[in-house]
């Protein structure tokens, strides 16, 4: 006997013949699943079971928007892609044809940094990759032993600051000379007796290279004026006296130029003295002014 068509062009199975309980048009003696339809949804349609999660992701397939490739569900189940295989999502990957080198300087980017600190030697000959430096130094830092802004590579002098122009070693000066704690002056610079007054063309042009020692040596950052006494007369007048010249020379290197916060006057009268107080000579040597630097 012929099937009848049921309505909406449904087959009626014949009578008698093979049936299809649930309908899915997969017959029950071929459906893996004869109560349960197959969803038809173009994957292993033919078993007669409904796939509702076709690539077993966990993630049914009315919500993944890639029903037949696994993903996770932060990536509404579909793949990850990461072409570079560098362990970071093309999403996320700022070059995704580049694989991140992972050396530990900005690995989240998914960018290689090649040349991490930018100094123009590439990381795999760079001895120090994350600190610039020339290549003449295998791209590491140029060290300055002496601090005084011309790396030892090139400084004639690295163990004794100087200045650029002589090739990092001290400026030559008529009557003062620049070492790395000190500014040692060739002669003194006078005062009157019992006095603060500064007197002599030579204190001036002490004072006058002195000031112009420290423009030129920028490195000195701080220096102490030091005034001294012999132990003639009373100790708390030398001290006092000690002070007052101390000052009188700082108030001189303020007038030519020199910041003052980078000096300070201190008198120590009589308590340093460098030479024995027993004779003419040995007083003439403790009644001195010093220049000690105290911070680079």
């Amino acid at each position: 006997m012929p099937a009848h068509p049921r309505r909406g062009g449904e087959q009626r199975l014949p009578a008698g013949g093979p049936k299809d309980r649930d309908g899915d048009g997969v017959l029950d003696n071929a459906d893996k699943c004869p109560d349960q339809p197959e969803d038809k949804d173009g994957f292993e349609d033919e078993d007669g079971c409904p796939d509702l999660d076709n690539d077993l992701d966990g993630i049914v397939d009315g919500t993944d928007k890639c029903p037949n490739e696994p993903g996770p569900l932060q990536n509404l189940g579909c793949p990850i892609v990461d072409k570079d295989g560098d362990g970071l999502n093309d999403d996320k990957d700022k070059c995704p044809d580049e694989p991140e080198d992972k050396d530990g300087y900005q690995d989240d980017d998914g960018c290689p940094d090649l040349d991490n600190d930018s100094d123009g030697v590439p990381d795999a000959q760079d001895k120090c990759p994350n600190e610039s430096g020339p290549q003449e130094n295998g791209g590491c830092p140029d060290p300055d032993r002496d601090g005084d802004g011309v790396v030892d590579r090139l400084d004639a002098c690295p163990d004794d600051p100087g200045v650029k122009e002589e090739r990092g070693c001290a400026k030559q000066y008529k009557m003062v000379i620049v070492k790395k704690d000190r500014i040692e002056i060739k002669k003194q610079i006078l005062f009157g007796t019992g006095s603060a007054k500064i007197i002599g063309k030579q204190s001036t042009t002490i004072l006058d290279e002195v000031a112009q020692a420290l423009k030129d040596a920028p490195w000195i950052r701080k220096m102490r004026i030091e005034g001294h006494t012999d132990s003639m007369g009373n100790d708390t007048a030398n001290l006092k006296l000690s002070q007052k010249r101390a000052d009188a020379v700082m108030a001189q290197l303020l007038k030519r130029g020199i910041d003052p916060g980078r000096m300070e006057a201190v008198g120590f009268g009589e308590t340093k003295p460098v030479a024995p107080n027993n004779t003419k000579a040995g007083r003439a040597l403790n009644r001195r002014t010093e220049f000690n630097v105290i911070r680079q």
